[in-house]
């Protein structure tokens, strides 16, 4: 008798280890840590992106979308964070001319750079990069934990203040000159990051000072057709997107609507990025 009460014992606690062990195996994957000084947790939601009420038909229609919760770089990435790249990586850096580096949002930066800087950025932090670059094919892998661009949907709504939005037109204010560096009061030049008021997540620069490169690919007509849960683009085309305007632009080319496109081997002294990060 003794001999079966010790046998179902032996049974049940084999069955025991059994389930603790598949809890652990199921248990979610331990965060990794992110500077929080540097970046903000967008919290994920749902928003109209685009507007019915367009100066190029490209914004339009206004469509529901939602994203999952991401980090966003509170600033655009600077020549100071460029310049540690390009000297660990032994590249050419990005030429600035008269006016200044340091704290200042890198520029004459091409897509193609933006998304190898994101994977120089993750590998320095142990962090599995995001995409595999095969000379000008750029594949995104979803299950990496690294650096990445922002998707034009999560630009937006990130821009938009995410579930603390406001409904400003610019990114944190009506009031133009406030929260960006635009033609009016730039000084025909970039200026140094986080100088004017941030939107409504902590964000500066949303607004004005250089465009921002995103993952997307371009399509005119995508808004017609888009997803309603995290789009990421066109499938295919020559182009990729820029969001939030520039030093040197209007008022109609600095709302958050506004969407810009070029070939990722673009350069200018207007066109830079800022950095995201997949929340897990």
């Amino acid at each position: 008798m003794r001999k079966k009460y010790y046998i179902v014992f032996v049974v049940a606690s084999l069955l025991s280890l059994s389930v603790i062990a598949q809890k652990k195996n199921t248990a979610a994957p331990k965060r990794s840590p992110i500077d929080t000084s540097k970046f903000v947790l967008v919290e994920g939601g749902t928003f109209m992106m685009g507007t019915d009420q367009p100066v190029e038909l490209a914004e339009a229609p206004a469509h529901q979308v939602s994203v999952k919760s991401f980090y966003m770089a509170k600033t655009e990435t600077t020549f100071e964070d460029f310049d540690r790249f390009t000297s660990e990586t032994k590249r050419d850096s990005a030429p600035s001319g008269t006016w200044g580096r340091g704290k200042k949002p890198v520029f004459m930066v091409s897509w193609f750079d933006a998304v190898e800087y994101c994977n120089w950025l993750s590998k320095k932090e142990k962090l599995s990069a995001c995409y595999v670059i095969k000379g000008s094919d750029v594949k995104y892998l979803d299950t990496a934990k690294g650096y990445r661009l922002p998707t034009e949907a999560e630009w937006e709504f990130a821009g938009r203040g995410g579930n603390k939005s406001k409904g400003y037109t610019y990114a944190g204010n009506n009031a133009l000159e406030a929260i960006g560096w635009v033609k009016t009061n730039s000084g025909g030049e970039t200026m140094p990051v986080a100088q004017k008021w941030p939107n409504e997540l902590g964000l500066y620069d949303m607004t004005g000072n250089v465009w921002e490169w995103v993952w997307d690919i371009y399509d005119f007509n995508y808004y017609k057709n888009s997803p309603t849960d995290n789009p990421k683009g066109a499938e295919a085309g020559p182009y990729r997107v820029m969001r939030g305007g520039g030093w040197y632009n209007e008022p109609n080319y600095s709302r958050l609507v506004t969407r810009q496109n070029n070939a990722p081997t673009f350069k200018q002294n207007s066109v830079g990025f800022r950095v995201a990060r997949t929340y897990y």
